[in-house]
């Protein structure tokens, strides 16, 4: 037998090169090393990647140029052919791809379903149940960081996780209104508590449920913010903060539900006036945390206003509060609330009342 044919085990075999398995992992089959790379994924390339219709796909691959050269082109565009993650979100004039492409089909979407704007059914509920919903307009800039793990930027936008549209958790409703709450009646928890619940305490009993149900909200609009702390020693900017923001103008459903369902057993005129005393305070709450105090992350710096009245009803409603038993009341300003709550605290209590807030 030839020599050749025997086993030599320093005698090393030329490696086998095998095709890469078909992939359908997003992030290998369009990667961001080079400018192409980005610019095809944006669409700004005349080899664009078409496939890739939907814009927050497009953001989330431009992602992964963090950990490359690209970082900064994905972010912010070429200077002469523009592009990147800015240009999906922001534009001076009009509205940013983000929103026709995106918002508006969502919302349009969600509406079909039942999902936009809230309803309550207030006709199902126990006697002097009520809701109230508001049409709002932003005045300053909303922002809530997004609890997104993996982003292009550190201050992503709270965001629905199906529909992608900028959105206020009800959770977070109820702590912000919770805030304004206790700020309004420090001299009366109890009223507080009736309306937003009670934490179980260790070794103290459980908790109670709150009478006051909260909706998230959805806006129509997206927009891209900076800011640029400034050294104390020099005067100067330092780095510039990129913030994905809701833009002044844009509109948004505020909707809560009130449900008194512990008053079976109690007398009418008590149970009369346990209500009264919580709408009173559930006004005088919405309205100073919409014109006053913010409901936004950096509230400091003035975020999270809404404008005391609310838009045209031709281009869209305004507020209606409905109360089981009782007529609608519709309103187009938070004065004009007011005076209307007034009316039906005294058709409530008997009791004429001054202005709520």
């Amino acid at each position: 037998m030839p020599s050749d044919t025997h086993y030599n085990p320093q005698r090393r075999r030329r490696p086998v090169r095998r095709a890469l398995p078909e992939t359908y992992d997003l992030f290998i089959r369009y990667p961001t090393e080079t400018e192409e790379d980005v610019r095809r994924i944006v669409g700004n390339h005349p080899q664009a990647f078409r496939e890739l219709g939907w814009i927050p796909t497009r953001i989330e691959l431009l992602a992964t140029s963090l950990v490359e050269r690209t970082k900064e082109l994905a972010r912010s565009g070429h200077r002469k052919f523009g592009g990147g993650y800015r240009s999906l979100v922001h534009q001076k004039r009009g509205d940013n791809p983000y929103i026709r492409e995106v918002i508006r089909p969502a919302l349009a979407q969600m509406e079909a379903l039942g999902l936009y704007p809230p309803t309550v059914p207030v006709k199902t509920l126990p006697d002097y149940s009520f809701a109230i919903q508001i049409r709002f307009m932003l005045t300053r800039p909303f922002y809530s960081r997004d609890d997104a793990p993996f982003y292009l930027h550190e201050n992503p936008l709270m965001k629905e996780r199906v529909f992608k549209v900028p959105m206020i958790r009800a959770t977070g409703w109820k702590g912000t209104l919770r805030e304004a709450a206790r700020r309004l009646a420090e001299d009366r928890p109890e009223l507080v508590d009736r309306l937003f619940g009670t934490i179980a305490d260790d070794g103290e009993g459980g908790g109670r449920k709150g009478r006051l149900t909260f909706y998230p909200t959805f806006f129509d609009a997206i927009d891209l913010d900076v800011i640029n702390p400034h050294s104390r020693r020099t005067k100067a900017g330092t780095v510039p903060i990129v913030m994905e923001i809701v833009p002044p103008g844009a509109t948004g459903y505020f909707t809560l539900a009130y449900v008194p369902f512990d008053l079976a057993g109690l007398p009418d005129e008590e149970a009369r006036r346990q209500v009264a005393a919580d709408l009173g305070l559930v006004v005088r709450m919405v309205e100073r945390t919409m014109c006053r105090y913010g409901f936004s992350a950096k509230r400091s710096r003035g975020y999270g206003l809404a404008a005391a009245t609310f838009p045209d009803r031709k281009q869209y409603p305004g507020g209606c509060l409905e109360m089981k038993g009782f007529a609608p009341l519709h309103f187009r300003s938070f004065s004009e609330l007011n005076r209307r709550v007034a009316g039906l605290i005294e058709e409530l209590v008997g009791e004429k009342v001054g202005r709520l807030a």
